[in-house]
């Protein structure tokens, strides 16, 4: 019979990227089976997409996605809310990005272009909570929101963060 504390379950996250070269070199980042790196286990890197349901990581108990979807294309947003916040489900969603009104204070940075080539949009703070809103009307999660880095009074942190829970 066991008697005292019983310890707490291990952790365990997934990385996903649809790039196997960003999978590679997140590997050597984290020192994955290597001597200093995480416990055998404990980090795994998938090759896939938030566009496709994937059974490796659909009991998720939070998801979190850094600098994600401002990689997306616009169109393909309603397929990766679908994916993460109706099947997947978990119960804690974080996503962090870009606040565009925060461009202002980037001198080198033309009126209305973007932060990183890649970027298909960057939301303000009004439409990042508008899109969170439209979340917790669909599937059901509550949002708050906080601003990431140096906070100017007008124009609010470079970045933004969204925490979801149901």
């Amino acid at each position: 019979m066991y008697k005292g504390r019983r310890p707490a379950p291990a952790l365990v996250f997934f990385g996903l990227d649809p790039a196997a070269r960003e999978l590679e070199w997140a590997a050597k980042r984290l020192k994955l089976n290597e001597l200093g790196g995480p416990p055998e286990g404990r980090v795994t890197l998938l090759h896939g997409s938030l566009t496709y349901r994937d059974s490796r990581w659909a009991a998720a108990d939070v998801a979190v996605l850094v600098e994600v979807i401002e990689h997306l294309d616009e169109d393909r947003l309603p397929l990766v809310e679908r994916i993460v916040f109706g099947e997947t489900a978990p119960k804690s969603v974080i996503v962090t990005t870009p606040n565009a009104d925060y461009n202002a204070l980037f001198p080198r940075l033309v009126p209305g272009a973007f932060r990183h080539p890649d970027h298909r949009f960057e939301w303000s703070r009004a439409q990042f909570q508008a899109w969170a809103a439209k979340i917790g009307e669909i599937y059901g999660y509550a949002a708050t929101f906080s601003g990431i880095g140096a906070e100017d009074p007008t124009l609010g942190a470079p970045t933004q963060m969204a925490v979801f829970t149901r």
